[in-house]
């Protein structure tokens, strides 16, 4: 087995041992305490270290060493919000998706968590950022648009969510040292934060969108990594109401937003 040694540069650059606000480990693991490997604990179980004290992919070999372009020796952790609506006219499930800058493909709006940073507050914190440029749109219409989206977030993640996944990641840049971990959790949106978010799915020209669940739509049969098998737990353990038949009834702020935006 001869794979190759690659660590990305900008990994380099951002070492915490040299850089204040690094969020990469240093060059080679043996930095790390003990106490932060406890922290550091895998969804796969113990971690067990090469004869070089590098920690080992527990999925097994890679053809890489080293950590690419991951920051973390070992497992680095993601949080994953899997946001769903009924599309406010169609009644279609949908889901928030973004499309990768690094490989063009359609993802869960997820991120790393950051360090001492909870699951929780980085579900919250991933979805603000990509959902706020769909809320944005509404910013035009009224100012006080904003404020209503923040209090329907609020709405969405005060109950946790529902648990779809904590684990092992299929991540193309997982090397034989650093791999990807996620807690995946679903959040479904009210009728009155659908219609805040209101961008339509298939937009190619826009980074963030509602995205149709369904087998048809290439971009989401071709979601990045192991995302489709996540929103596809979500549909099947679909526990909410049934969709409201074309033409059914609608929140009154759902049918305001709508109207205001069919006007000329």
């Amino acid at each position: 087995y001869t794979p190759i040694e690659f660590t990305h540069p900008v990994v380099f650059k951002n070492d915490r041992t040299v850089v204040a606000s690094g969020w990469a480990d240093g060059r080679e693991p043996k930095h790390i305490s003990r106490e932060e490997w406890d922290s550091r604990q895998s969804f796969e179980g113990t971690i067990f270290f090469d004869r070089d004290g590098r920690p080992m992919n527990p999925r097994g070999r890679t053809g890489m060493r080293g950590r690419g372009l991951l920051g973390k020796w070992g497992p680095n952790f993601a949080a994953d919000p899997v946001v769903t609506r009924r599309h406010p006219e169609t009644h279609q499930l949908q889901m928030v998706a973004v499309q990768r800058k690094d490989t063009g493909h359609w993802a869960i709006p997820g991120g790393m968590v950051d360090s001492g940073e909870t699951v929780s507050v980085t579900l919250r914190r991933e979805f603000e950022e990509e959902a706020g440029n769909l809320a944005a749109a509404a910013e035009g219409e009224d100012g006080s648009l904003q404020d209503l989206f923040r209090q329907l977030v609020d709405d969405l993640f005060q109950g946790g969510g529902e648990s779809v996944y904590r684990g092992y990641v299929d991540d193309p840049r997982n090397t034989d040292n650093a791999w990807m971990e996620t807690s995946a959790f679903h959040f479904h949106c009210s009728h009155e934060l659908g219609a805040l978010l209101p961008l339509n799915a298939g937009d190619d020209a826009a980074n963030v969108t509602w995205l149709d669940i369904n087998d048809n739509n290439p971009k989401y049969k071709n979601l990045y990594a192991d995302h489709k098998k996540w929103v596809d737990q979500v549909l099947a353990k679909a526990t909410s109401r049934p969709p409201l038949p074309p033409g059914g009834e609608q929140s009154a702020l759902a049918k305001t937003l709508h109207a205001e935006r069919k006007k000329p």
